[in-house]
Order: structure tokens, then sequence, then C-alpha cells
């Protein structure tokens, strides 16, 4: 019998072209969580901006000056939520800035809270008295896949996104 014979060019292309399309899957993966956090981050804070309950606040030394927004009608009533949260509770919602690598996983986070923040006994009297934490994750839950496969389709065919 005859033997057959064959050989292969190209292997070092082939793991150079590889090892190019990890690093752009890797990149592409942080780019995606970061995406992630945003999109969750401002979904929970939309939540809190809602119409303020009152449309006027007298003068006092501690607030300055009257303040009227001329709002129709000028009392919303409290079954309505609470109105616009506090600046510092939005302010408290936050994302982890760098991602934590654990093995070949990223984990990052979305909170409330951190140094200077609200206490934990009124971001909890709030979120149970007026959800603003769950239904925003919530609602950013429906946004986030199609951020990570736009980010790996593109890191896998090499092109920008």
């Amino acid at each position: 019998m005859d033997d057959i014979g064959m050989r292969v060019e190209g292997t070092r292309d082939l793991g150079v072209a590889l090892t190019a399309m990890q690093r752009r899957i890797d990149l592409a993966t942080v780019k995606a969580l970061k995406k992630s956090q945003s999109l969750t981050r401002n979904a929970i804070r939309g939540r809190m901006r809602a119409r303020p309950r009152w449309d006027h606040r007298g003068a006092s030394r501690r607030t300055g000056p009257a303040v009227s927004l001329d709002l129709t009608p000028h009392h919303v009533s409290r079954r309505g939520g609470p109105g616009k949260l506090s600046g510092a509770l939005a302010a408290s919602i936050r994302s982890s800035k760098r991602p934590r690598v654990k093995g070949q996983a990223l984990s990052a986070v979305v909170m409330s809270g951190g140094a200077g923040g609200p206490q934990n006994l009124y971001k909890a009297r709030i979120e149970g008295s007026y959800p603003y934490f769950r239904p925003g994750a919530q609602a950013a839950e429906k946004k986030i896949a199609p951020v990570w496969a736009e980010e790996w389709y593109a890191a896998v065919l090499g092109r920008p996104v």
C-alpha cells in the first residue's frame, strides 16, 4: 500500500489568531459587565426621580428661600409613592469600579450604600414602603442580554461595536 502524506501550513497563524480573539473576548466581557452595571444603576436611579409630592416649600434657615414649582395638583396623595427620593439616597446607588476575578469568572455589583451614604435602616424602610431597587434591577435585566450578545459577537468577528 502507498502511504498518504499531508502537510498543514498556517498553524502558527491560527494560534496567533485564536490568542487575539481570546483577548478581544476578555475585553468584551469586561465592557459588557460595565455596561450592564451602568444600565442597572441608571434603571434603579430612574425609579427614584418621580414627581415631588408637594410643589411648594416655605422659607427656612435650613432649606433657604421659599420654593414654588407651580405644579397641578399642588399635592399628590401618598399612595402615588414617595415622590422624589433624597439626593443622598440616589447618590448611594453605585457600582463596583473594577470587576473581581474569581478563577475564570468575573463578578461586579450594583449596590445601595457605602461610606457617607444614608443609613441601612432608612434605606430598608424606604425600600419596604416604596420599592425602587428591585423593580429597577428587574427592568434592567431585560436590556442586559442584548448588550452581552452584541459585545461578544463583535469580539468573535473582530469588529468594533
